[in-house]
């Protein structure tokens, strides 16, 4: 005979109370998911994911990006962000831009 699987406790999550923004202003400028980041003491671009805040008012952005070839996922505190790129140089954001453009350019060929 098996063992009785144990119930689990459906109560609320220690994140349950955090606030995920995905639109921030940042040293001036307006970032939303996909704006490039460059992080104090770090190599690489980093794209933005959102900004969170948790009860206790601690505050920290969290980001993809790092070296060409060895991206993965970081959290940084607001503060360590150096500057906001205005242009996109990460393969990911000029492949999605490049859509974009083919899209409009369709989209257009087929209304005239």
């Amino acid at each position: 005979m098996g063992r009785k699987k144990k119930s689990v406790s459906t109560g609320p999550k220690p994140n349950d109370s955090w606030i995920y923004l995905k639109e921030i202003q940042i040293n001036g400028r307006n970032v939303s998911p996909g704006t490039e980041l460059k992080i104090t003491g770090e190599r690489g671009r980093f794209r933005f994911i959102h900004h969170v805040t948790n009860h206790n008012g601690v505050q920290w952005v969290d980001v993809w990006g790092g070296p060409k070839g060895a991206e993965n996922c970081r959290s940084f505190r607001p503060d360590r962000i150096k500057r906001v790129h205005y242009k996109n140089q990460t393969v990911e954001n000029l492949a999605a831009e490049y859509k974009e453009k083919r899209k409009a350019i369709k989209a257009e060929e087929e209304s005239n």
